[in-house]
This record gives C-alpha cells, sequence and structure tokens, in this order.
C-alpha cells in the first residue's frame, strides 16, 4: 500500500515562484495549495490538513514569523520550511528557532530546494511511524522546576528523568539510556556543563540544553564550547523549551542514521554573522585613525575581505552539505527497501567523501588567508593566485548572474611575490567589478560580463593582469582619487574606501603598478603590472 499523499502550501506574494514551485512540487506527487499572504494561508490551514509549508519570511499583510508561530501553535507537526531574501541570516535562525525545520535563500537554489522539502517529509514519516519514547534527564537544584518541567514533558509523551543535584543526575544517566540532558548552568555540587561533560562520557551522541538565570552571553559561549545544542534563559519559556528539545531528538535521530543537519549551517551562519559584527567595529574603530601603519591596513582590509565573501561560502558550502545530505537519504531510502548492498554503500559513501574534501578545502584556504599578515615573498604563479581568489569569490560571481571569462596565457613566468596579498588585491578587483556591474544593470538592461586577462608584458619585462567590466564606468573626477585611502563613490556604510587604496600600496611593495581606463557608462579595464624580478624584496 502506497504512503499517503503529502501536502505543502505555498505562500508568497509572487505568482510565478508560487506556480513554479507548485507544478514542480505536483511532479513529485504532492498535493498543493498556494498563498500569496498571511491571511490567505491561515485560513487555508484552517480548513484543510498541511503537511509542509513553503513560507516566504516577507509578505504584504503582515510578519511571515507570525504566520509561522500561529502554524506551529495550532500544529506543532506541520513542518515549515522559510524562504528568505539574500543576506537575511538573521531572519532565518530566527524562524528556525521558532520550529522551522529548514530554510532556503531566495534565489532559490533546487537541489538546496529539494534537500529542505526532503527532510521536512522525512520529518514527518518519523512522526507517524515512531513506536518508542525519548529519554531526557532534568537537572535543576530547584525541585519543583523538575516537577513542572517534568509534567510538560511527559505530556507531549517523552520518558523523563530529574535530578535536584548534578552527582544525582550524572548516578541517573550512567544507569539510564539518556538521550537529552536539560541542565541548570547554576547547582550546588558543581556547574551544569560539569555535569553534561560527565554525562557525554557515558554517550557520544547526547544533546545537552543549558538553562541560565544569569542572561550572560560568556555562559552561552561556553555551553556551546562544550557541545551543548542549545541556551535557554530563565524564567523558562515552554514552548521555547519544547521546540528545543525536539531539535535535540530531531538532531539525534538525523545523527544515528549518517544525515547531516541544518545546524551545521546555522552554526556556519552564525559565525559569519560574528565575523561581520566584529569586522564592522574594527572598521569603525580604525577608520578614525587616518595615519595607520601599512600592516594594520593589510589586516584591516584582509577582515572586510572575510566579511564580504562569508555569505558567498555559505553558499559555497551549502551544494557539499546538500550532497551529503541527498546521499545520506538515498542510504536511508534503500535501507527501508532492503536494498542496500555493498556496491551502493561504497558510492555513497565516495560521495559523501568528496563533498568533506571539497568543503575542506575551502575553509583550510580561507584559515590561511586570514593568517597571513605578513608580504613574505615566494615564487609565484600568478594564474594560480588568480584561480585562489576566484574560488572564494566565484559563487558571489554566479549568484550576481555575471559571465566570467578567463582569457589566461598559460605559459607565463613565475615571479617573486607574495601570494595571499596578492589574492587580496585580485579579490578587491573583482568586488569593484561585481559592483559596478550590479549598478550598470539597475541602470540599463544589460548581460553582466567580467573578463579576466593574463599576459607577459613588452620585452618580457613582467606580467599584466587585466580586469575587464562592462559596469557602469567611473566618473573623471573620480579617478583622479580612486587610489586615495577611505575615497569611495558607494553610500555611506557600503564600503570602506580600503580596497583600491590597500591594493595600491601591495602592488607598489611588488614595485608594480596599477593603471585604470575607464568610460562613464562604458566599463572599466584595470590593468596590474608586476615585475619578474625586484632590487628590493621588502618585508613589513
Amino acid at each position: 500500500m502506497s504512503a499517503p499523499q503529502k501536502s505543502v502550501l505555498i505562500v508568497d506574494d509572487d505568482q510565478v515562484i508560487r506556480e513554479q514551485l507548485g507544478e514542480k512540487l505536483r511532479r513529485n506527487y504532492f498535493e498543493i495549495y498556494l498563498a500569496s499572504n498571511g491571511e490567505e494561508a491561515l485560513e487555508l490551514f484552517e480548513k484543510s490538513h498541511i503537511d509542509i509549508i513553503l513560507l516566504d519570511i516577507k509578505l504584504p499583510d503582515m510578519d511571515g514569523l507570525e504566520v509561522l508561530r500561529q502554524v506551529k501553535e495550532n500544529n506543532p507537526n506541520c513542518q515549515v520550511v522559510v524562504m528568505t531574501g539574500y543576506g537575511s541570516q538573521d531572519l532565518a535562525i530566527q524562524s528556525l528557532r521558532s520550529g522551522a525545520i529548514d530554510y532556503i535563500e531566495k534565489p532559490l537554489d533546487m537541489e538546496q530546494f529539494k534537500a529542505s522539502i526532503g527532510r521536512a517529509e522525512e520529518k514527518i514519516s518519523q512522526q507517524e511511524e515512531l513506536s518508542f519514547r525519548e529519554t531526557i534527564l532534568i537537572v535543576d537544584d530547584e525541585p519543583d522546576v523538575v516537577k513542572q518541567l517534568k509534567r510538560v514533558l511527559e505530556r507531549e509523551g517523552y520518558e523523563v528523568f530529574g535530578a535536584t543535584s548534578g552527582s544525582e543526575g550524572i548516578s541517573l544517566a550512567e544507569k539510564n539510556k539518556v538521550e537529552v540532558v536539560v541542565v541548570d548552568y547554576r547547582l550546588g555540587d558543581m556547574t551544569g556543563l560539569e555535569v553534561f561533560k560527565r554525562i557525554r562520557e557515558f554517550y557520544d551522541d547526547i544533546e545537552g540544553i543549558v538553562i541560565t538565570g544569569h542572561g550572560k552571553q560568556g555562559i552561552a559561549v561556553k555551553a556551546l564550547r562544550v557541545g551543548a545544542l542549545d541556551y535557554l534563559t530563565k524564567p523558562l519559556n515552554l514552548e521555547e523549551l519544547l521546540f528545543s528539545v525536539e531539535n535535540a531528538i530531531e538532531r539525534i535521530n538525523l545523527k544515528r542514521n549518517r544525515l547531516y543537519r541544518q545546524r551545521e549551517l546555522v552554526i556556519t551562519s552564525e559565525i559569519k554573522e560574528k565575523m561581520n559584527r566584529e569586522l564592522e567595529q574594527k572598521v569603525e574603530e580604525r577608520t578614525k585613525e587616518l595615519k595607520k601603519t601599512e600592516a594594520e591596513l593589510f589586516q584591516t582590509s584582509k577582515l572586510a575581505t572575510l566579511g564580504e565573501m562569508s555569505a558567498g561560502l555559505a553558499h559555497e558550502l551549502n551544494q557539499p552539505l546538500g550532497g551529503i545530505e541527498l546521499a545520506a537519504e538515498h542510504l536511508r531510502k534503500l535501507k527501508e527497501r532492503d536494498r542496500l548492498d555493498e556496491e551502493a554503500l561504497e558510492s555513497a559513501l565516495q560521495d559523501i567523501e568528496a563533498s568533506v574534501d571539497r568543503m575542506s578545502s575551502v575553509l583550510k584556504h580561507v584559515r590561511t588567508f586570514a593568517r597571513q599578515d605578513t608580504l613574505e615573498f615566494l615564487e609565484v604563479e600568478i594564474n594560480e593566485t588568480i584561480e585562489n581568489a576566484l574560488e572564494l569569490l566565484g559563487q558571489q560571481l554566479r549568484l550576481h548572474e555575471i559571465e566570467l571569462v578567463r582569457n589566461f596565457n598559460d605559459n607565463l613566468p613565475k615571479i617573486e611575490g607574495a601570494p595571499y596579498q596578492l589574492e587580496q588585491v585580485w579579490i578587491n578587483m573583482i568586488s569593484n567589478a561585481r559592483d559596478a556591474l550590479d549598478e550598470a544593470e539597475r541602470e540599463k538592461n544589460l548581460k553582466k560580463r567580467l573578463e579576466i586577462e593574463t599576459d607577459l608584458l613588452a620585452e618580457n619585462k613582467g606580467v599584466v593582469v587585466r580586469f575587464k567590466d562592462n559596469g557602469i564606468g567611473i566618473p573623471e573626477p573620480a579617478l583622479e582619487k580612486i587610489f586615495e585611502p577611505f575615497f569611495t563613490t558607494k553610500e555611506v556604510g557600503e564600503a570602506t574606501g580600503l580596497g583600491l587604496a590597500i591594493s595600491y600600496g601591495i602592488i607598489e611593495e611588488h614595485e608594480g603598478d596599477i593603471e585604470i581606463e575607464s568610460t562613464p557608462g562604458d566599463g572599466t579595464t584595470v590593468s596590474v603590472l608586476l615585475p619578474l624580478e625586484q632590487e628590493d624584496k621588502s618585508k613589513i
């Protein structure tokens, strides 16, 4: 007997998106409902049985988070996948904390879309087939709190143990299989983090939720560092606790079935946002000091680049994460059908390993790039440094629908240079071209194009790297100030004005030069000239 058809409600004020997603899901045997606003969505949800909701977070009549709240309040088993605009990580994280199972960014990545729908469908299947009770341990030195939380969680179908001291909690965990620990940070005999660490010695797949009445950010950081999934503050919001416990159980189930869940991406996003906040603070502080040393300017520019790249890097990691999840889901389905053989297992493991290798390569390069803070001269292949920069920014170009053309001379000799500082220059040039192309697209309809060319200079005296775009161009008055520190043609807050100034300083240290040719409204060509040999390899 086939499984009952699942129903999906698509909520988006864009008719094209609604209809396209609806058609795609119909082909996959889903029953489809469409709504253009929040009120219409809630009416359909009340009248119809809805399994999954695809919910745009920005609706014309109400906040998408309010729709999510009402849906989860009336039917916690309905799975909600939130759709957000590009760069709206704050809203995405908030939606996950409010009970959404996943989020996808616009413009939609179809691979990520399929993985998100698959996770929601799998969660529903798990709920329908669940035949055992998950076990939860509550550790709090207030007996009334333990009693209340025990009662609430038992009503939700969990088996719950309660302890009023750290030692009692550890003893219970040693004697009983525990899946989730809800522990108060401050206990009479030890801290909640110590309890959680001790219990993790018994079970490597346990999840922890730390409760604190202090609201200190440092406690939250400590909790996350020891491996806790979440932290909550007193007085407890019981709905938030239930969401947190549900998320913990889901994480455990997915781990046991070799699936990666969205939490890893959420953590990546949180780290990215933290980097951006630190970056903004540092840029604000350093822009007040007009006479910083060259080394400090290098570091500021590098941090600015990392912040700019972070959203693109999250997308760069999305694809292998999606591949891992699809491979794991394929294994699960084969296992459920009793068709999992050695060949299928090996193929899936190879796919997973390849995706992990890809993510490791990207992250390793970012870490190395971030640590590099001196002009250390080595023998450098120019084409390779450009490819490294494109590895970090290539996804951004694709998201901005920019055609990238490589015209590389494959027979260039090596030069003496600082590879990571040269990468910094290429990243600044590519980012400027991207912004100019986006601005030109807003003013006139054009196919955005960026050409990167490498070649030998006349008489083999050096190499040249050219960046040619068909963007907005640079006005003549701005060309005269283009390399001045803190000068920018962008709006306040959109740029630091350091990129070209620092790029010029780096190329000057390489005894090279930067030439810019531009026609307003007709594009820009930036040529970076580098000698093959240098008289003085200065090190900062």
